[in-house]
């Protein structure tokens, strides 16, 4: 078995997490990859070329969601992502999904040659960075319980931001920042930090 990933995409991020909190280092290899290039290692396995994606038994799974889920089933007992029958859980989990590929999105734009970057696009994402960070801290119920996919896609999210946008909004949110910090001190995420760039 093994994870395909690139050392600073923050969805490789998140599965590299899962492996890590599901005890899985010893049975999934991972494989840092090129993308965006068309003799990518990761073509010979499949046409998409992007990451993450793990391949197991034959089969290439894409999509963070999808490959944590695949790995939980690999693992022993415990669970990152929501439960169907959960409602409440499902829609925050997609909530911060969202955040981390707006988060995303800014950076990639911010990281455009100076002539092509939409100054409109970067306001959009900001401006929505600013409401999801309000959000979050009106919402620490979900976050400080436990370890799951929703909080390890909020703390890549706001890492992300941190590292390559200077933006420091939850610092503003006492219960939101201690939180931040704390699971930033897990084992799983000091060994996935991002490379400096």
């Amino acid at each position: 078995m093994k994870l395909f990933s690139t050392p600073n995409s923050p969805f490789s991020r998140i599965a590299r997490i899962a492996i890590h909190e599901l005890s899985l280092t010893e049975k999934i290899d991972i494989e840092f990859v090129t993308v965006r290039d068309q003799e990518s290692e990761l073509l010979k396995y499949g046409p998409l070329g992007k990451v993450p994606a793990l391949q197991v038994d034959g089969e290439l799974f894409s999509d963070s969601r999808i490959i944590v889920n695949k790995l939980e089933s690999l693992a022993e007992s415990v669970k990152l992502t929501a439960r169907s029958n959960d409602s409440a859980s499902l829609s925050f989990e997609g909530f911060c999904i969202g955040f981390l590929e707006s988060i995303s999105i800014w950076v990639r734009e911010a990281r455009r040659k100076q002539e092509l970057i939409s100054q409109e696009l970067l306001e959009v994402e900001r401006s929505r960075a600013i409401r999801c960070v309000k959000y979050l801290s009106q919402n620490m119920e979900h976050l400080r319980n436990s370890i799951s996919l929703a909080s390890i896609a909020v703390a890549c999210a706001l890492d992300l931001a941190q590292r390559r946008l200077s933006f420091n909004e939850f610092e503003k949110y006492p219960e939101l920042n201690d939180w931040l910090q704390e699971i930033s001190k897990r084992k799983s995420f000091r060994c996935t930090e991002p490379l400096p760039i």
